[in-house]
């Protein structure tokens, strides 16, 4: 795949602990698509918070959300990565995963050498200019 250009992505790191709130996740996800259609904008905070919330509960912590845009800016792509690895049972759809077929144009799970990646793609409709960089959330931990 063709490197993200400068705007093109956005990262968001999760550290171990409860940090940061899941509310907050969805506001980081809202403001760095904030250029885009109502409509997937919508799907996207969706996805990353069921699957950031699938990787806090199933996998481990830290993680790394990343947004990007593929070169085309037609589509998104979420990644959350976490230190659990894949194995290689077949995974479970639950209710969660199904939310996330149906929004979404494909997704998979890939095993990395120490840990996982879930990436889905979602189909934007339109170009986008690119993504907004909001600031990483403030940690309760935090002063």
């Amino acid at each position: 795949m063709t490197p993200p250009l400068a705007g093109d992505q956005a990262v968001m790191i999760i550290p171990t602990g409860g940090d940061p709130p899941a509310d907050a996740v969805r506001a980081w996800t809202a403001g760095a698509l904030v250029g885009m259609p109502l409509v997937p904008r919508m799907r996207a905070v969706l996805v990353v918070a069921e699957l950031v919330s699938n990787a806090r509960r199933h996998g481990c912590l830290p993680c790394v959300l990343r947004l990007s845009l593929d070169p085309t800016r037609r589509h998104l792509l979420v990644f959350v990565e976490d230190a659990a690895p894949a194995d290689d049972a077949v995974w479970p759809v639950g209710a969660g995963l199904s939310l996330v077929d149906g929004l979404t144009s494909d997704w998979a799970v890939e095993s990395r050498p120490r840990g996982k990646t879930v990436w889905a793609e979602i189909a934007l409709g339109a170009r986008v200019s690119g993504l907004a960089i909001p600031p990483q959330p403030p940690s309760d931990h935090e002063v």
